[in-house]
């Protein structure tokens, strides 16, 4: 979320005449999304209070306190509302997969998304169900899944990567941007409740990014009688997607046939 916070500061001191020189917007959306939650105004208007900046010497018709609860209120406003879809921590905790992952010579987007279906299918699938049994999903599975995501990369990467969500791409956001190594790898994430959908959109993304890669992740909610297969990779164009079904509605080990 934090680029869209920078994307939306940067639009509004721009419609409003502001000078921003010293990167002011850049400042406000870490600290919005670092630290909003579960602060109080009070408590998280004293930390913007507290940011080094010459914005409001270039920008004197501005009274500091003022504007601080203003552009504080029209942050809540705008972005407020997506916390709810937001998860602190992996289910079960990361530190298998983080040893695993240290254990290899070199790191790959393969590696990292492979040990994130695993983890899911064993330890995160109630994050998806209001109630699995009677096939109800949480409102806003996708956005459950883009989170599950991000709190999995960044903790099992640490300093050796990048994650970025929500990455603005010609009149979209790219769910999810993994950076190893200095090359970005583009991932789109849907639910599969029937038919094989977001190859087109992460496409459309891949060639906006110049990228001949891109993963799809499919958490699929299929009822058992209902699931089909799907390839593991979809080429067109010189492009190729690579698909990763991760299962969130598996059979029930008590209905296993022996």
């Amino acid at each position: 979320m934090i680029f869209s916070v920078q994307r939306f500061l940067e639009d509004y001191f721009s419609r409003r005449g502001l000078r921003d020189v010293d990167q002011y917007a850049v400042s406000l959306a870490n600290l919005y999304e670092r630290k909003r939650r579960p602060r109080t105004d009070k408590s998280f208007l004293e930390s913007i209070h507290r940011i080094r900046t010459v914005f409001y010497r270039n920008n004197r018709e501005l009274n500091r306190l003022k504007f601080e609860k203003s552009i504080l209120a029209v942050l809540d406003g705008q972005f407020k509302k997506k916390a709810k879809w937001e998860i602190e921590s992996f289910p079960g905790g990361l530190s298998q997969e983080r040893r695993e992952l240290k254990q290899r010579t070199r790191l790959t987007i393969s590696s990292l998304l492979d040990r994130f279906k695993r983890a899911v299918e064993s330890r995160a699938v109630d994050s998806f169900w209001v109630s699995r049994k009677a096939g109800v999903l949480r409102p806003r599975p996708e956005r459950i899944g883009q989170a599950l995501l991000a709190v999995f990369a960044k903790g099992v990467l640490a300093e050796s990567g990048l994650v970025w969500r929500e990455i603005f791409s010609g009149i979209g956001f790219i769910d999810v941007v993994v950076v190893l190594s200095r090359i970005p790898h583009l991932i789109e994430l849907k639910i599969m409740r029937g038919r094989y959908n977001g190859a087109a959109q992460l496409r459309d993304y891949m060639k906006r990014e110049s990228r001949r890669m891109g993963w799809l992740i499919l958490f699929d909610a299929r009822p058992q009688g209902r699931k089909y297969r799907v390839p593991a990779r979809v080429a067109a164009n010189g492009s190729h997607i690579r698909n990763i079904i991760v299962e969130i509605n598996p059979i029930a080990p008590s209905r296993l046939e022996a």
